[in-house]
């Protein structure tokens, strides 16, 4: 069942919206430190959303980039959420595709989606300084033919 989505940064309005996605992801994370790490535009362009017609958030991402060496500039997505009841695959979808548009807008050469698993709220708060995890998964943006522009 496909919906009408909005797909952007995440908005002042959204934060409090999207802290419902966020609290069972983070363990420890409260209302007002959610708020502490969404407070600022340049911090909440870090995060990315896909709201349905009446707000409601049913996707949320984080990204960021960093150099990796060899490979050229990562994108970073240390948490990728779609919550929906009838289209979890289609929020996914249009998640995924903006984040591969903003990669694509920062020259990076790969995305690197973090493997799930329990994280405290503190580790929000430095995780450009960390060094990423091994494994998870990585897509080749170069190997991207929608990126590369080959489909209608």
């Amino acid at each position: 069942m496909e919906c009408d989505y909005q797909v952007g940064v995440l908005g002042p309005i959204d934060v409090y919206r999207a802290f419902a996605v966020m609290q069972p992801l983070v363990v420890g994370l409260d209302l007002e430190r959610w708020k502490s790490l969404t407070a600022t535009e340049e911090l909440r362009r870090d995060w990315l959303a896909v709201a349905e017609a009446k707000g409601y958030i049913r996707g949320l991402c984080h990204v960021f980039t960093r150099d990796g060496g060899s490979a050229g500039r990562i994108m970073e997505v240390p948490i990728f959420a779609s919550v929906s009841l009838f289209d979890e695959k289609g929020v996914a979808r249009r998640l995924f595709t903006f984040a591969k548009d903003r990669a694509k807008l920062e020259g990076c050469s790969m995305i690197h989606f973090w493997s799930i698993g329990p994280r405290k709220w503190d580790s929000l708060v430095t995780i450009k300084e960390t060094t990423p995890p091994e494994g998870g998964l990585l897509y080749d943006m170069r190997t991207d033919r929608a990126a590369a522009g080959d489909y209608p």
